[in-house]
């Protein structure tokens, strides 16, 4: 998708993960970012929100200020190295969240009226850390939110129009905790 950009976030803590780095975490062979990363397309240019670390593939880097402010504040700092109308968002612990992302994308195409689409698990959760968005609107909800620092990405779904996107809730697993990574592990190990 020639006019879309993606936003990986990797800055989490992995608390729960005893404060694993999770873009390097191993799940399926490789560290999660280059995992995340080779799910995409070869040419969607890419900004990782969180530490620059080597990579399978060019990316920019961005970091939130202070680091480890959370997703929203991750997404209002990457949003400036953004360069086409569209951008997927994708959390690095999702590492089979690119395509439904991208089809989040391509339904973007879809429906004019709106400015994001959130995909939704079987269990109902929405999950804006794998969506689609306008970039001018993603780039109007930061400045219209003020300082994003420990606020919630719904500070930021609230201030455009949305729609959802049904995708399978193992797509959208996302790894946690240990009981989480165990899961992601096996999923991986069975494909």
């Amino acid at each position: 998708m020639s006019d879309a950009s993606v936003i990986v976030l990797t800055g989490g803590t992995g608390r729960r993960l005893g404060g694993a780095d999770k873009a390097r975490l191993d799940v399926t062979g490789e560290g999660l970012l280059d995992h995340v990363l080779r799910s995409l397309p070869a040419g969607m240019p890419a900004v990782v929100c969180g530490d620059v670390i080597g990579t399978c593939r060019p990316v920019e880097f961005a970091r939130e200020d202070p680091p480890g402010g959370g997703p929203a504040a991750g997404v209002a700092a990457a949003i400036t190295l953004v360069r086409t109308p569209l951008v997927g968002l994708l959390a690095v612990d999702m590492p089979w969240g690119a395509a439904p992302m991208q089809q989040a994308l391509s339904a973007l195409h879809e429906h004019a009226d709106v400015d994001a689409v959130l995909t939704v698990g079987e269990d109902g959760r929405q999950q804006p850390l794998c969506s689609a968005w306008r970039t001018a609107a993603l780039r109007a909800a930061v400045a219209d939110a003020g300082p994003l620092t420990d606020r919630p990405m719904r500070d930021l779904v609230a201030r455009v129009r949305t729609t959802t996107l049904a995708a399978p809730t193992d797509d959208l697993l996302d790894i946690d905790t240990p009981e989480d990574l165990v899961r992601a592990r096996r999923r991986s190990a069975s494909a």
